[in-house]
């Protein structure tokens, strides 16, 4: 082959890889400023990527190791290392343990917690980590509303006037739960809340008790409390929420997640469910 045609054939390979990467990075672009929310198939935890549509970025949980880093490998752009939020909802290990992981391969601009402590040695290893960031620390511990892009966030526990009946050192019924709606779509973040909280929350924004009227509980996509442990997930809490659908972020496990009894529940509330063991990731619009 002449000399000149193997240039040519060159440059007209690296002119369509150019073209090529520059559509890439176009694509990317165009994604990043869409609204959409993303339950990760980490196995037995959860974790959830909300995408703002300003740019901003959102991780809820981690699940329990380093399967999260695939995922958000998966979701993000590869050269996209930063995440504006990292919000923990309890310290338990199946949702704070693979942000070890995250800290140390992305830069964390807020970090969002709880208040509440684990007493071992991994969430030491985690509260290093926290510290090693130097990100913003937020503690939620009080209901607040925040603004996000077209988004809102309205936080409903922790709330310390919230009558529950547990002890302090109960981890689930703490966590961070919350309302996320847009224009288009609402969504109500449960954590491993259970029934004392769900009922406590019923008692404290239920306008009637009789026909369970409850506009700040009520969200199209319900992240189903607690992996749908039969611990959650109660009768009167669904008919508050109105859910259309109902996200179930489980892996393989012994605990029995979820349980028949939630899965009847959610049934017999017309909630269309889907699970991550099931379906892989889950993306919402």
């Amino acid at each position: 082959m002449p000399k000149h045609k193997k240039i040519l054939i060159i440059a007209a390979i690296i002119l369509v890889a150019s073209l090529g990467l520059l559509a890439y990075f176009f694509i990317q672009e165009i994604q990043k400023y869409e609204f959409r929310v993303s339950f990760l198939d980490v196995g037995q935890g959860d974790a959830t990527l909300i995408q703002f549509n300003n740019g901003e970025q959102m991780l809820v949980d981690c699940g329990k190791d380093r399967k999260i880093l695939s995922r958000l490998g998966q979701t993000l752009p590869f050269y996209d290392r930063s995440i504006d939020y990292l919000l923990v909802t309890h310290p338990d290990l199946d949702h704070y343990g693979g942000c070890i992981d995250v800290l140390r391969n992305y830069t964390i601009k807020q970090i969002v917690l709880n208040g509440h402590r684990k007493q071992d040695l991994f969430y030491e290893k985690f509260e290093h980590a926290i510290k090693d960031e130097g990100a913003i620390i937020k503690i939620i511990n009080t209901p607040e509303v925040w603004k996000i892009a077209s988004s809102t966030l309205e936080f409903l526990s922790p709330d310390q006037t919230l009558m529950m009946g547990v002890g302090a050192d109960d981890s689930n019924n703490y966590s961070i739960v919350f309302r996320l709606t847009n224009a288009t779509s609402s969504f109500l973040f449960t954590a491993d809340m259970e029934m004392p909280l769900e009922n406590a929350l019923l008692n404290k924004y239920c306008i009637s008790t009789s026909t369970f009227s409850c506009p700040a509980l009520e969200a199209y996509t319900l992240k189903v409390g607690h992996h749908g442990s039969d611990t959650s997930s109660g009768e009167n809490f669904l008919k508050a929420v109105k859910a259309e659908e109902g996200i179930i972020s489980v892996g393989k496990n012994t605990y029995g997640h979820p349980s028949l009894r939630v899965l009847h529940k959610l049934e017999r509330a017309k909630v269309k469910m889907f699970r991550t063991d099931q379906a892989g990731d889950i993306v919402r619009f």
